[in-house]
């Protein structure tokens, strides 16, 4: 795919053809593509698969997975890069990247046991999307649950300084908004 797509037109054709390409499965492509681009530090390439992303799900019966701890982490870094604060999304590719390892070592072993022929349990869409996840915070502070359910604490240990930083952005936009009225 070009390095930079400069229209809506491009966005669209390159997002038809991962979805022509991998299916339903489209979004996990374009994520780890995203997060690729996230842990490199390149914005322009960051932007395109964010752009992607959304085109898949603006375009495409096509719902976000949020079962997985990377699914929640790559979500926050969408968002992270919508308000402009692109080390924050940095930081959260190089542990969603470490998440997503995580988890296909997992997939890995539960196939493996299961006589290979098994699907892996950890993905798809959640039916207990929690009500509000509008704010970083409310992303950040439901991957930290996850992670903390999981035993992953040392992914919980980056997250948690990441989210109360967050949070406390959080609230004071949210005072703003409210002193601005």
């Amino acid at each position: 795919m070009p390095q930079d797509l400069a229209s809506e037109h491009e966005i669209h054709d390159a997002a038809m053809t991962l979805f022509r390409k991998y299916g339903a499965s489209a979004q996990n492509v374009a994520a780890r593509e995203l997060v690729s681009a996230a842990m490199a530090n390149d914005l322009g390439e960051c932007k395109k698969w964010l752009e992607i992303r959304r085109a898949l799900f603006r375009n495409k019966d096509v719902n976000r997975y949020t079962r997985r701890l990377s699914d929640k982490l790559i979500w926050a870094i969408e968002q992270s890069f919508e308000m402009n604060l692109p080390h924050l999304a940095t930081v959260l590719g190089v542990i969603a990247a470490e998440a997503q390892q995580a988890e296909t070592h997992a997939s890995a072993d539960l196939r493996h046991l299961a006589g290979g022929g098994a699907q892996p349990l950890d993905g798809g869409a959640n039916p207990d999307m929690p009500e509000y996840t509008r704010r970083l915070s409310d992303k950040l502070i439901w991957a930290l649950s996850q992670s903390v359910d999981q035993g992953k604490m040392d992914i919980a240990a980056r997250l948690k300084p990441i989210y109360e930083v967050t949070a406390e952005g959080d609230a004071a936009r949210a005072a703003a908004y409210v002193n601005r009225s």
